[in-house]
């Protein structure tokens, strides 16, 4: 590849009765960089998968060089519909592969019941990037991934899905449904929290996700039984002890005398980072604003700095943190200019006001660029662009999702 920018290939279908009049695969040119017009070659596969007893196979997969806008796959013509078609399929090229409509119905029911584990990670990353992209819903996308995660045995999978799941629900949903889905993942993560083998790493997973998404109370006091030992199974070492306590403070159900304990216990630099998050995720307007001063005007370690800023930056304390966004905007240069590369960069990025996902934030982002951000060092406006672009793909996202 010596140009820039990602194809999108989707699947155009044609039917008569129960078969295929015909499949064709659609090329299009990558969304960025902006006025990009190639279409690639790829040699790539295209495979149908069918439903037998539960379970997603592979009945027929065919290779074919793709070239330009439209590819048919002639020997493809005249099959039977199938449950799933698969662009892609052996994961030979690379593109963003796109799914009918047939095709997500079925995934919405049964991704975790592909049974070739490649093509069940095309499908885990297909979905994902669509989320992404504002071409399925975060309501569609939660469920789906729940559901799925039943039957989903790979660590490094349950992994990444569960960080996604946040962001999903955090960045992409609505607004209108962010509260109906808190609740969703929250369910199900408890109910694969419970099944996990005792002692598993995925109990250790679906431990600190449950942590770390519980919503009700019965939930969060589950949690404070998490911290306290009574989890069969679970291993309590310094790193969980400290996730349980600060999901915990998070929500205002640990005090600072608990974290201060905490810290008697395990006064590690681990234990400090830890402690400085804790301290920054009270939710307390004072609390906010103290720490944001200190993240930009004291001299605060690398380490210690980023994790305040973590913090801080809480998605369930959204309206605690409305009140920095001018504020930021104010700051960001003067912290570029004054502080190291590594501290300004955790200022530029990680407090941009990531969750207060708004037009009025973007439009406050572009004007900086175009205004008194158009002179500042190109790595200031890097960081700047990109926070940008994510604040754009979220409110497209979130688009989709109020449809």
């Amino acid at each position: 590849m010596q140009t820039a920018g990602v194809n999108t290939l989707r699947a155009h279908i044609e039917t008569s009765g129960d078969s295929y009049a015909s499949i064709s695969v659609l090329q299009e040119v990558p969304r960025m960089p902006e006025g990009s017009k190639e279409l690639r070659p790829h040699r790539m596969a295209v495979g149908l998968y069918d439903l037998k007893e539960g379970a997603l196979v592979r009945r027929k997969s065919i290779e074919a060089d793709i070239a330009g806008a439209k590819t048919a796959i002639a020997q493809l013509a005249g099959e039977k519909i199938a449950d799933l078609v698969l662009l892609n399929d052996h994961d030979l090229s690379y593109g963003k592969i796109r799914f009918d409509e047939r095709s997500i119905t079925t995934l919405q029911n049964h991704l975790g019941d592909i049974q070739d584990p490649l093509s069940r990670a095309l499908c885990w990353s297909a979905t994902w990037d669509m989320l992404r992209d504002g071409e399925l819903s975060a309501s569609d996308y939660v469920p789906m991934v729940i559901k799925a995660l039943t039957g989903e045995s790979d660590v490094a999978i349950v992994s990444m899905t569960l960080i996604q799941l946040e962001t999903a629900v955090e960045l992409f949903a609505s607004e209108s449904n962010r509260i109906r889905l808190r609740r969703v993942v929250a369910d199900g993560v408890e109910g694969l929290f419970n099944t996990s083998a005792p002692g598993s790493d995925l109990q250790l997973q679906y431990a600190r996700a449950f942590a770390s998404r519980a919503v009700t109370t019965e939930q969060t006091d589950r949690v404070r039984g998490a911290l306290n030992g009574e989890v069969k199974g679970l291993t309590i070492d310094a790193d969980l002890r400290w996730h349980f306590l600060n999901t915990l403070v998070e929500r205002g159900l640990a005090t600072v005398a608990d974290i201060d304990a905490e810290l008697v216990i395990d006064n590690t630099a681990n234990g400090q980072r830890y402690a400085s998050f804790a301290r920054a995720a009270l939710p307390d307007a004072t609390v906010k604003s103290k720490s944001f001063d200190s993240v930009i005007k004291d001299d605060l370690s690398n380490h210690i700095q980023l994790s305040t800023i973590q913090g801080i930056q809480r998605p369930t304390q959204r309206d605690l943190l409305a009140p920095f966004v001018s504020r930021y905007f104010d700051i960001v240069r003067e912290v570029w200019d004054s502080q190291s590369h590594e501290i300004a960069k955790n200022v530029a990025a990680g407090l941009y006001p990531t969750y207060i996902t708004t037009q009025h934030t973007l439009e406050l982002t572009q004007n900086w660029l175009t205004g008194v951000g158009a002179d500042a060092p190109s790595g200031l406006r890097r960081v700047m662009a990109e926070n940008r672009d994510a604040m754009a793909r979220a409110l497209n996202a979130q688009a989709c999702d109020a449809r």
